[in-house]
């Protein structure tokens, strides 16, 4: 059975560029030194051409990309790493391993609160598939999309989503404080030689060649009550996540000082040439530089206007009739539209959801 677009409940968009943006620790880079290190595979080896060294994964201060990541991944596979080993590297991951993100994980009502957390906050969970949760009649599943833009037969993307399903694995273990497991899990790739370490470690079911990358499992698992529930304590994860969440979209570098020129005149945005000509640069330059931080210059100007917009419904009583003026909409369906893509949430509920948190 495939899931069809009907069943998907919201999910995060998440643009090209953020594959490339670097605002993760270095968690899963990390694992994956670690548990290649048992085959004697080197951190210089599987660094290479990532810009870091051994030295950064332990350093708090560091920020990386999913595309580093893929990298530090496709390294292990030229440097003959075993089919075992993303397998292992999703064995190693535990909520521990997501920080802030993770720990909020645990303190929701129920599986189904947590799984929607888990889509909307999913940026910063140094993502390599955008995740979108889905129900059919008495069958859930978490379905996996690309962010990368691989091919399904080729030896990475098989190895980022066998590491992708077995850390959903661990995770669900520590979320529900019990041993569970996906009922089927489907992949888009052909069946490979060791394919019986699916079966293995996943322990379920798994067939190759399907449409989708999917884990399948109980729709009544999302209705179960978590044992580590506290709503005080999942008041205030989620309201840090949401501070986590609006850091990671504040560009850095030039992109930050395009951001900066764009969010002087609100409403009155000026175009990449003007931008450029403030710059001292011209726009194909800029549009370059921009490539090269891992953005483009419509992405910039979308992160102020969605700044721009929550902060004008956090704080102010105007319309969105009268914000997507302020914005530079053309109407107000367009502006609510826009931010439905970039919050998940409509302004009406944006706006009720800050004034509760307040």
């Amino acid at each position: 059975m495939v899931f069809d677009e009907g069943s998907i409940k919201p999910a995060p968009t998440t643009s090209r560029a953020s594959a490339d943006e670097r605002i993760h620790p270095p968690y899963k880079i990390a694992t994956l030194v670690a548990a290649a290190a048992q085959e004697g595979l080197s951190p210089a080896t599987l660094l290479d051409g990532t810009g870091l060294d051994a030295a950064a994964l332990n350093d708090a201060e560091v920020k990386t990309s999913s595309r580093q990541f893929a990298l530090a991944c496709r390294n292990a596979l030229a440097a003959g790493a075993s089919p075992a080993l993303p397998f292992r590297m999703g064995q190693a991951m535990r909520v521990s391993s997501y920080g802030m993100y993770g720990f909020a994980l645990l303190t929701f009502k129920t599986a189904r609160e947590g799984m929607q957390f888990a889509q909307r906050f999913h940026r910063l969970a140094a993502p390599t598939f955008t995740l979108s949760l889905q129900e059919q009649g008495d069958e859930a599943a978490w379905v996996f999309a690309d962010l990368l833009g691989l091919d399904a037969d080729s030896a990475l993307h098989r190895f980022l989503i066998e590491f992708q399903l077995v850390l959903q694995t661990s995770l669900a273990h520590d979320i529900w404080q019990d041993e569970v497991r996906p009922s089927l899990v489907t992949l888009r790739h052909a069946q490979p030689a060791h394919h019986a370490l699916y079966v293995d470690v996943l322990g379920c079911p798994a067939l190759f060649g399907q449409p989708q990358d999917s884990a399948r499992f109980p729709a009544k698992l999302l209705d179960t009550e978590l044992k580590l529930h506290n709503p005080l304590t999942s008041s205030m994860v989620h309201r840090l996540c949401e501070r986590l969440l609006a850091q990671a979209g504040t560009p850095s570098g030039l992109a930050r000082r395009v951001y900066e020129i764009l969010a002087e005149q609100p409403g009155q945005f000026p175009g990449m040439e003007a931008v450029a000509q403030r710059l001292h640069t011209t726009s194909r330059t800029l549009r370059r530089r921009l490539e090269d931080e891992g953005t483009t210059f419509q992405a910039v100007l979308n992160e102020v206007r969605a700044n721009l917009a929550k902060e004008y419904l956090a704080t102010t009583r105007l319309s969105s009739d009268d914000i997507a003026v302020a914005l530079g909409f053309s109407d107000t369906a367009s502006f609510r539209a826009a931010f439905r893509k970039w919050t998940q949430r409509t302004p009406a509920e944006y706006r009720r959801a800050a004034r509760a948190a307040a």
